[in-house]
């Protein structure tokens, strides 16, 4: 892996949701589906902590294999994955602003010989992933 060729991206968005109600979004895996229109499904092989793979099949067939790399409960978890020689390193992050809103962040980091190609690819939906997200979150609470 060429240690020279790095990129990344974050994303953020401010909702109407406690930080509890996103996390637990994030770890309904099951349902990711229903808010992610780039998740078909998403098999997790153990709980949702550190150290945990999972595989997820995209809409057209592939799957990607993924490992749970750093989860805090709540705050925020992080996943890698490996497509070649480049690592794509996805942050989901949740910050309190005051009482009922909360922002979430997704931040990508790749690194290797295609880094900006996967990097933008993989990144070009986050924004509707994370409006997808919160209207979930919406459709849920109410």
């Amino acid at each position: 892996m060429s240690k020279g060729n790095i990129w990344s991206k974050s994303f953020e968005l401010d909702v109407n949701h406690t930080p509890e109600q996103i996390w637990q979004a994030f770890v309904d895996t099951s349902n990711w589906k229903l808010w992610n229109s780039g998740v078909k499904s998403i098999k997790i092989e153990g709980p949702f902590v550190s150290g945990t793979w999972f595989s997820m099949e995209l809409p057209e067939g592939d799957i990607i294999r993924s490992q749970l790399v750093d989860v805090s409960q709540g705050k925020h978890f992080i996943d890698e994955t490996w497509i070649g020689d480049t690592l794509i390193r996805v942050e989901h992050r949740i910050e309190a602003v005051r009482l009922g809103l909360s922002k979430f962040i997704y931040a990508i980091r790749t690194q290797g010989s295609d880094a900006q190609f996967f990097g933008e690819g993989i990144s070009s939906d986050f924004p509707q992933v994370m409006t997808g997200l919160a209207k979930y979150l919406a459709n849920k609470v109410v």
